[in-house]
């Protein structure tokens, strides 16, 4: 008889998302837009003013924080003329500043880090974040939460990111080959945790189970209707165990 998900040690798959529910990283985003507003001679802007800005994805910061650059290319040292080349001037830049503050001011949500090694004893952990995979990769081994996680998707690691299903349904299929199960044996115990809008489009367009962190960036309940809510970080391993029961 072959072994059952429980005897080949699997017992679930958990999406995380990374900022505003693992952590709260929007001052060091916000200033890492600042340091290079600053090195555009560019005013320097209020960072709180910026938070909106930092929260919807790379493109969106760059467009929203630095929106002079669209207007006048020419601020950049480098010759970029069409969007594609400002956007990608404008990357490396932030992305260089980003990299020398990540974690200046950015710590775990309270007891997130005993939730994620309480989760990490029984299920696989992924993360799916929009920040690029090198950046998300950086700040989780600054949080010393690197080894929590078996799979990483960061924003570029895929054609495609939230709301996207893709790097889900890639992570499913990359523990179902890895531990010689069904697809839909994995897809049945797959869960992702999130905070926005994207996190639980996500979910629905893998056809998994979502749950939504109201503790995170947004106060508003996402009109995605997630299936669940959770209220605090140190309440996820309960409501996991209790969405996926041995």
């Amino acid at each position: 008889m072959p072994e059952s998900p429980k005897e080949k040690g699997f017992l679930g798959l958990i999406f995380l998302d990374l900022d505003g529910t693992i952590e709260d990283s929007r001052l060091d985003m916000a200033g890492s837009a600042n340091a290079v507003r600053s090195r555009l001679d560019l005013s320097i802007q209020k960072e709180q003013s910026m938070f909106p800005h930092v929260m919807r994805g790379m493109e969106h910061l760059y467009r929203q924080c630095f929106p002079e650059v669209f207007e006048n290319p020419e601020l950049l040292s480098k010759s970029a003329r069409d969007e594609s080349q400002i956007l990608d001037s404008l990357a490396e830049l932030y992305q260089l500043e980003y990299s020398q503050r990540i974690v200046a001011h950015t710590k775990c949500y309270p007891g997130m880090e005993e939730a994620l090694k309480t989760l990490s004893e029984k299920y696989i952990l992924a993360l799916y974040t929009n920040k690029p995979e090198s950046l998300s990769r950086l700040l989780l081994e600054k949080l010393n939460i690197f080894d929590f996680f078996s799979l990483i998707y960061g924003g570029d690691t895929l054609p495609e990111s939230k709301p996207s299903a893709l790097p889900i349904e890639t992570g499913m299929q990359t523990i179902a080959e890895r531990l010689a199960l069904p697809l839909d044996t994995v897809k049945q115990r797959t869960v992702m945790v999130g905070d926005s809008a994207g996190d639980i489009k996500a979910a629905k367009a893998a056809g998994v189970a979502s749950v939504w962190a109201a503790y995170g960036y947004y106060d508003q309940k996402p009109d995605t209707d997630p299936e669940f809510i959770v209220g605090r970080p140190e309440e996820i391993p309960d409501l996991i165990q209790r969405i996926l029961p041995d």
